[in-house]
């Protein structure tokens, strides 16, 4: 079925998006020399794709269907962590980074659960893993929320984070992050959500359906920090959304 209200606003979008380019500056992330005009038409060009696309998309999934019938009013948020095995006692730049802007990002978002903060969940993870070394991740973090009275907690792992080579008009290198996050039950550590965000800053013509993004960003090449942020802002909006439904599924048995 068509979603018109969608439709209007995607058309406004594409609308500004080629009123922005004849604006945008000249940088390495363009298509070598092409003028910004050529970018207007090839924005246009893509209306009946993306036209086509929102007339058949097909609406998701319930991401809470078929979980368990249990609330979720407090979550411990766990410190991320780029280890195969174990959670270090001292965070690397990056784990910090990731770590306090999801805190950050689920603090400002989500409203209606309480969040224990990745110190306090830290310090018990870290009581948990001293009185039981052989505990592995999964079995570890739940035991420290369990331990703090969580009914869940937000684990995340991060598999790539390269800093870009170079500067914001020019790189020989992109900026590249992948992590993933997992929601897990305290009761008995079953996965009740999970994402998994993983991107490589390309340039425009590499993907000219990300034209919103290119011009979001100030046609420029960004940070790993920078697209980590991005990714945490994409995750939390995730997360919030189905804990909304897992919330009100949960109310009605």
């Amino acid at each position: 079925m068509l979603h018109i209200v969608n439709l209007v606003f995607l058309l406004k979008e594409i609308i500004s998006d080629a009123r922005l380019l004849l604006l945008a500056p000249y940088s390495s992330i363009f298509i070598g020399e092409m003028k910004p005009l050529t970018y207007l038409f090839l924005t246009l060009s893509l209306v009946p794709t993306l036209i086509i696309h929102n007339a058949f998309s097909v609406d998701e999934a319930d991401p809470a269907e078929g979980k368990p019938s249990i609330k979720v009013e407090k979550i411990a948020v766990m410190p991320f962590s780029s280890k195969l095995k174990g959670v270090a006692e001292t965070m690397t730049t990056k784990e910090q980074f990731l770590t306090d802007s999801m805190y950050s990002e689920l603090i400002a978002k989500v409203k209606g659960i309480e969040f224990i903060s990745p110190q306090s969940s830290s310090e018990e993870l870290t009581r948990v893993r001293e009185d039981n070394p052989i505990l592995l991740d999964k079995s570890a973090v739940v035991e420290a929320g369990k331990n703090l009275g969580a009914d869940a907690v937000l684990f995340g792992y991060i598999s790539e984070y390269k800093e870009r080579e170079g500067g914001e008009l020019g790189v020989s290198s992109a900026a590249s992050v992948a992590f993933s996050v997992q929601l897990l039950n305290t009761v008995d550590g079953q996965i009740l959500w999970e994402d998994y965000f993983a991107e490589t800053q390309r340039p425009l013509s590499e993907n000219l359906l990300e034209v919103r993004k290119f011009l979001r960003r100030g046609a420029k090449w960004i940070t790993a920090d920078d697209l980590a942020k991005e990714g945490v802002v994409e995750v939390v909006n995730e997360l919030n959304m189905f804990l909304v439904k897992f919330s009100a599924a949960a109310e009605k048995n």
